[in-house]
């Protein structure tokens, strides 16, 4: 969650004309010991994050490596959650545009059915890189981009603007059979609200 967990990796890369031009990663010290579980899905431990840097520290020449650029992940809202909510901490403006990998795997590979960042690459053949490890997941979500351009250039769409009344067209269209929720996440307010749920 953007509102009670914080930033413990940021990583970038800068892909133009087909190949990684630059690239930003560094870890992001969070004040606190990590859960066993994020370890274990990240592979950074509390060592690794010993001596990193503080996020008031890091946000700023992260935004400075980002410039004007638009921002891509593969469920974008997620990790440009936490980069908008440490820039609200901070004072920092935010005005990115963003790109989601995952909606466009979503209508442009519907036959797929999951669509971990992972499982994409495997599909499209990208190489192999370290999961949930910022870096390498920054310069797959590339790769994967690359691809999809392709995609919607063959299908006329040509600028960034033209994406998304793109992607309705497709679902619309019926290339998306199902896109139903097959979960649900439940928050308690209190106790009262917790037992209630049980």
């Amino acid at each position: 969650s953007s509102r009670n967990d914080t930033i413990i990796e940021i990583g970038a890369a800068i892909f133009r004309g087909g190949e990684i031009v630059d690239k930003f990663q560094t870890f992001v010290q969070p004040g606190r010991r990590l859960p066993p579980k994020i370890t274990e899905l990240t592979g950074i431990t509390d060592a690794m994050l010993k001596d990193a840097p503080d996020i008031a520290e890091v946000l700023p020449q992260f935004l400075a490596f980002c410039g004007d650029r638009p921002l891509a992940a593969h469920n974008a809202d997620f990790d440009t959650g936490f980069i908008r909510a440490a820039c609200e901490r901070l004072g920092l403006p935010y005005a990115f545009t963003s790109l989601d990998s995952l909606i466009m795997a979503q209508n442009l590979l519907p036959k797929l059915g999951k669509y971990k960042l992972n499982i994409v690459a495997d599909a499209l053949s990208l190489p192999d890189f370290q999961h949930h490890r910022a870096v390498d997941d920054a310069m797959t979500v590339a790769y994967m981009l690359q691809r999809f351009f392709s995609m919607l250039d063959e299908a006329g769409v040509h600028r960034v603007q033209e994406i998304n009344p793109h992607m309705e067209t497709l679902r619309s269209g019926g290339r998306i059979l199902d896109r139903q929720a097959r979960h649900m996440i439940l928050f308690a307010k209190n106790n009262t609200g917790l037992r209630n749920l049980y």
